[in-house]
């Protein structure tokens, strides 16, 4: 999708949300500081092109959650922190995988290939309360989100003796966006999503990533989610390239104290 398709995603829906809430939505001016925490599992797939190693090709990949990742996953971290006084408040969303995936080889010249790719997403955004009235609400945010590929691959002996090499790049991308949340009537369910745009040719040629999740408000402090995250990244650095898109459903649980 182009940035100008985005852009125009973004604005209609911030123009949902709005119109959701009346125009003349309440405020919560109070000083005591909410913290909420939120642990989540997301179970995505990658699909791209990406060239880890110095002086060889890009290659594809196309790797499903369920077929090619789930058995591979040595090790995964995803937990979202918020603190907020009155209208303004810190977010912050870490990503951490560690995939592993092990293939045969099609000539004789080696036996196996075992590729392993650590990665680190970590985003910290300020945001400011556009609209809150009743249990609903509209964040604009904006901040960094840090990106650390570790990538290596290892040749299992054929012909050719055994051989491993590996590549590690990072970056930092500025971001903006919008997190929202709109109650389903008087019920116990609502919906609630972010969208953000980043990269803007500082880190990566351009990033964005999106959720939206329906959920069920167990207590005033306990809630429920389910839904779909979908993100994309094209990053090109030296002999670096990652462009990657990752989507799949998301299950998460949330307190807020």
């Amino acid at each position: 999708m182009s940035i100008r398709g985005i852009t125009g995603m973004i604005g209609a829906i911030l123009s949902v949300f709005l119109l959701a809430f009346s125009v003349h939505g309440e405020t919560d001016a109070g000083d005591k500081w909410q913290f909420q925490l939120a642990p989540y599992a997301w179970l995505s797939g990658q699909k791209g092109r990406i060239a880890t190693q110095p002086g060889l090709p890009p290659s594809d990949i196309d790797l499903d959650f369920y077929d090619d990742i789930a058995d591979g996953i040595n090790g995964a971290i995803f937990l979202v922190g918020e603190a907020r006084r009155g209208r303004y408040g810190v977010v912050a969303d870490i990503a951490y995988t560690d995939i592993e995936v092990d293939d045969p080889t099609p000539g004789p010249f080696y036996s196996t290939l075992n590729s392993r790719t650590k990665t680190w997403i970590i985003s910290a955004a300020g945001f400011y309360r556009l609209v809150q009235k009743d249990r609903g609400f509209l964040d604009l945010m904006a901040g960094l989100r840090y990106w650390s590929v570790d990538a290596s691959l290892a040749f299992g002996a054929g012909i050719l003796p055994g051989a491993e090499s590996s590549n590690k790049e990072n970056w930092v991308d500025p971001l903006i966006g919008f997190k929202g949340l709109i109650p389903l009537g008087q019920s116990e369910f609502f919906l609630s999503g972010s969208l953000v745009a980043g990269g803007f040719k500082v880190g990566s040629n351009f990033m964005w990533d999106m959720m939206a999740n329906l959920g069920y408000q167990w207590t005033d402090g306990l809630s429920t989610t389910i839904g779909y995250r979908y993100m994309k990244v094209d990053y090109d650095g030296d002999d670096f390239l990652y462009d990657v898109s990752q989507d799949g459903p998301v299950l998460g649980v949330s307190w807020r104290f």
